[in-house]
């Protein structure tokens, strides 16, 4: 059978050195000759995809302008088009001389017309691949069909039309996104037919998990896994889907997917139209790539002297071939259990096709607490395909749901740096996996009562240990040297890499040198009752740090100050006092001399007993030395999360931030999506340095911290609000407003006292939110300040009509508006309009409502409160549908999604997608279902329980509609 030309085959027929390359199917693109082309603004790509979704046919501006800017549309639309349409002509035509006419983007009477040639588009490439699939298979050529689906299927990179915003690019990357799953199920279609179904579990899978509601989908899981003669699975899956279409839609089953469950049941083969095949051997599965968990580390470059406990490991494993198997690597800090643990689960993954585990205890770690098992089952949860939304509350049945998920899977679970073995039991999978375990501790309890295989693990052998010098550390010669090396090591693993490390950056540097260096190093730690299990690694640690130059070596003590887990050379920079080159280039001499590892890309970490070392020489430093760089560290820390805050697309207080020693070396910040992704990388390191300021048991301590610790809180309080992380908002929050207390100061107590109240009401405990804000209130007026007055009273009026307090909480919000009309603070006075809105709204004065929403909308403008906007857009849209207002109330709800998406506010998008699906359910027109799904969509990601109430809504519609869209 010949090869038919695929979707890859045709875009490379249309290339040539001139032309150019369009990309829709991931990040917006323009490749010319393989180099991209700079396509402008944001507003400007926006103006590109809409002329590319509508390529060859003219677009008039009108339409441009409306999928652009929405409802939101400025004054100068027009000539912003024009502009966005020469800035294009200009990228896409550079060498067009000034006035000749322009070949590609051209005027066609209002409008404009961009020529695409064919196969040019990405899109069109996996269109004419899609149809000639369907060619091919009508023709009985399955396997060429197939392979063009294939083809197709591989130029997505991404989300489609990724970097532009806007109603309509959301609306076609719904569009995109639909037709792409439509395709992977044809796909997996012709492949079943095919008999290649084994090799589809792992992608139907994934499949299936994307998109739960999908029949189709998981009808075709369930074909797959008869093929691979996983029968019970396949039964188990239409269970599941059973579930999830009652809960979620109120429906059974459709007739085709019953109809393989009867098959399975029947013991018959559940491929339409096939006749049964006789039994083969089941071929192994190769699960696809992306589609079962891979989180083993990288395993060491290098494992050296223990061959022995790899052969045992291997015989355990071999006698025990169904797996079950239950290993405790076990030895003293510094052995390398960790190293021979994950050498050897690499190197017998591919006996568990099913994937790989791993978490990390720090069981050990001075520098945070040991995870709990209810954490590190929502971790594995997640991995597993659970919806953080969905994961059991207690412990037990999270255990219960994470034991039913992998009964049935052949994985390797790797537990690193476990403490003991009470905290370990809930972790343990069923019968088919393996799992390892490194300790300190020989957990004798989970020997008894798991029936646990230790595997212990001492000091290298001397000549292993002079092997790991000689091939680590770069020297051949020496022999003698580097057995007395090895002995003064006693070794230790961590020792001797540490020590080798120091040979390696030092060439010049001679063993016997460097031998006696440490033999005096030794002796001292001997004569100071040092010499323990932890003596060689500090003489190694010592001996390293003498040859580090001075400002690593200075570097290295400060990082004991360091509350966090890892460090970058900006935070390093601020430590120190000095610029980010020079701090950069001590932290590369630190991971050059094996004393820190990089984890993500510019961020350090160290074993934990490197980071008992750092603590150590940290406490040999002068007091004032130490109290004047963990205030240069606050410092930095809050300077820059004051920063990020104020990117982020909601309005904030008037409160200032003004560290006593602001950085220079700040890592560049410019957009709300920067700062976002800044704290979400910092969240650990910021916690503890919050914490750290919070802390006046210290041993060294400074009241002015306090100053750190509730503007910390100040300065997180709306990220934490945009990530719906409510319950660490409130500990923050409560550690911070006990500084404000400390401290004597109103301003700091009213903001800390103003911020609980809000995060105890979105925790619905109301009682204590209303009792928190009328103490705000109370600050507020013993201090005269009216500002502060004014939102008190806006908030308390808030309170009351969550509870049900309506004729109070009027009361109050028009308090509000008069004092802040007083205090000029437009945006207290644009929330309690907002506020009072949906008030009437929701009290039988619905008529009133939209005045009052109006109102606010003018003053969130004037402000540049965008989220405000954006929130008030939806409600006013609520507001209008009540009075059958169906146009005016989809347009202010399209209003509020335009707002979010430039506002970058994933939970705002997620309001107005509901409020638009809202609207289109009550007007009966198409699109409801799409909204709706992707509201739940951003709901889910953010945890957030507004989840419930879009899945209720999306059950309704599909009870009463199958077929809605």
């Amino acid at each position: 059978m010949g090869h038919s030309t695929s979707a890859k085959d045709t875009s490379v027929a249309h290339d040539n050195p001139e032309s150019l390359r369009f990309e829709v199917l991931g990040l917006l693109r323009v490749l010319r000759t393989g180099r991209e082309v700079d396509l402008g603004a944001a507003k400007q790509r926006a103006v590109l995809a809409v002329l590319l979704l509508n390529r060859n046919i003219p677009v008039s501006r009108d339409h441009i302008i409306t999928a652009v800017w929405g409802d939101a549309v400025p004054s100068s639309a027009v000539n912003l088009v024009q502009t966005y349409v020469a800035g294009l002509r200009r990228a896409l035509e550079p060498t067009r001389a000034r006035r000749a006419p322009a070949e590609l983007l051209t005027s066609v009477g209002d409008g404009y017309l961009l020529r695409v040639e064919r196969g040019a588009l990405d899109l069109d490439v996996f269109e004419s691949g899609a149809t000639e699939a369907g060619r091919l298979r009508a023709g009985g050529d399955l396997a060429g069909a197939a392979r063009l689906l294939e083809d197709g299927l591989a130029l997505w990179r991404a989300e489609p039309l990724g970097g532009v915003a806007g109603l309509f690019a959301e609306v076609e990357r719904g569009r995109l996104v639909e037709r792409r799953f439509a395709v992977l199920e044809e796909r997996a279609e012709l492949r079943l037919a095919l008999g290649q179904g084994a090799d589809l579990v792992g992608q139907l899978t994934t499949l299936v998990g994307d998109q739960p509601l999908r029949e189709r989908a998981h009808g075709l899981l369930m074909r797959a896994l008869c093929q691979a003669d996983r029968q019970a699975e396949a039964l188990a899956v239409y269970r599941e889907a059973r579930r999830v279409l009652i809960d979620e839609l109120g429906v059974e089953p459709g007739p085709e997917l019953r109809r393989v469950q009867k098959a399975v049941l029947a013991g018959e083969d559940p491929e339409p139209g096939r006749a049964a095949a006789p039994p083969a051997a089941p071929a192994p599965v190769t699960p696809a790539v992306g589609t079962v968990p891979a989180q083993l580390p990288r395993a060491p470059a290098s494992l050296i002297g223990r061959e022995a406990e790899l052969r045992r490991m291997d015989e355990l494993l071999a006698d025990d071939p169904g797996g079950g198997l239950l290993l405790v690597v076990s030895g003293p800090a510094g052995v390398g259990k960790t190293a021979l643990a994950l050498h050897w689960a690499h190197r017998v993954r591919d006996a568990f096709p099913d994937g790989q585990l791993y978490v990390d205890l720090h069981g050990y770690d001075p520098n945070q607490d040991p995870l709990d098992a209810g954490e590190v089952l929502n971790r594995f949860l997640r991995t597993l395909g659970v919806q953080p939304g969905d994961a059991p509350v207690t412990v037990e049945e999270r255990s219960a749901l994470y034991r039913t998920l992998v009964a049935d899977r052949r994985m390797v679970v790797m537990l690193d740096n476990v403490l003991g073995s009470t905290e370990l039991l809930p972790l343990l999978p069923g019968s088919s996996s393996c799992v390892v375990v490194t300790s300190r501790r020989r957990l004798v309890g989970l020997v008894a009562h798991a029936e646990a295989r230790l595997v212990e693990l001492d000091m290298l052998t001397p000549d292993a240990a002079v092997e790991v010098l000689g091939r680590v550390g770069g020297r051949g010669g020496e022999a003698d040297g580097l057995r007395r090396l090895a002995e003064l090591c006693d070794g230790l693993p961590l020792a001797l890499r540490i020590a080798a490390a120091r040979l390696a950056v030092s060439p010049s540097l001679r063993v016997a040198d460097f031998v006696a260096e440490l033999d005096d190093e030794h002796g001292r730690l001997a004569a100071l009752g040092l010499e323990d299990g932890e003596g060689p690694v500090r003489a190694a640690l010592d001996a390293s740090r003498r040859a580090l130059p001075p400002l690593a070596a200075r570097l290295l003590a400060l990082l004991g100050l360091h509350p966090g887990p890892h460090v970058t050379p900006f935070v390093a920079a601020a430590l120190a006092l000095v610029d980010a080159a020079q701090a950069q280039r001590a932290l590369d001499s630190l991971t050059a001399a094996n004393l820190l590892s990089v984890g993500e890309p510019g961020r350090y970490g160290a074993h934990d007993l490197v980071r008992v070392y750092t603590k150590t020489l940290a406490g040999e430093l002068s007091p004032e030395e130490r109290r004047e760089a963990t205030g240069r560290m606050l410092d930095y820390y809050l300077h820059v999360a004051d920063v990020a805050d104020g990117l982020l697309p909601i309005g904030r207080s008037s409160v200032r931030v003004e560290p006593k020693h602001p950085p220079t070396a700040v890592p560049k910040l410019a957009s709300s999506a920067d700062a976002i992704g800044w704290l979400e990388a910092e969240e650990a390191n910021l916690l503890a340095v919050a914490d750290l300021a919070a802390d006046g048991s210290a041993a060294v301590f400074d009241r002015d911290w306090l100053v750190h610790a509730w503007q910390l809180a100040y300065a997180l309080s709306r990220f934490f609000w945009l990530r719906t992380d409510h319950g660490t908002w409130l500990r923050v929050t409560e550690a911070g407003l006990r500084a404000a207390t400390d401290l004597g100061d109103p301003k700091a107590k009213f903001v800390m006292l103003f911020n609980l109240g809000s995060a105890l009401l979105r925790l619905r405990r109301k009682d204590e939110a209303l009792g928190r804000h009328r103490e705000a209130l109370e600050v507020a007026r013993a201090s005269g300040d009216v500002d502060q007055q004014a939102r008190a009273l806006a908030t308390v009026a808030d309170v009351l009509q969550d509870v049900g307090r309506i004729e109070e909480s009027e009361e109050y919000y028009r308090k509000a508006i008069e004092v802040a009309r007083v205090a000029g603070s437009r945006w207290t006075e644009a929330n309690a309009h907002h506020n009072l809105g949906l008030l009437y709204l929701a009290n039988g004065r619905g008529t009133e409502a939209p005045t009052w929403l109006r109102a606010a909308l003018g003053m969130y403008r004037e402000v540049g409160e965008q989220c405000g906007e954006s929130i008030c857009h939806s409600d006013l849209s609520g507001a209008l549908l009540a009075e059958g207002r169906f146009e005016e109330a989809a347009a202010s709800a399209r209003s509020a999604l335009t707002l979010a998406t430039d506002a970058a506010s994933p939970y705002h998008q997620a309001l107005a997608h509901d409020q638009l699906a809202t609207v289109f359910d009550r007007q009966g027109a198409p699109g409801a279902v799409s909204h709706w799904q992707r509201a739940l969509a951003l709901f889910t990601d953010l945890d957030a329980p507004e989840a419930d109430q879009v899945r209720a809504r999306l059950a309704r519609t599909r009870a009463v509609s199958p077929t809605a869209v």
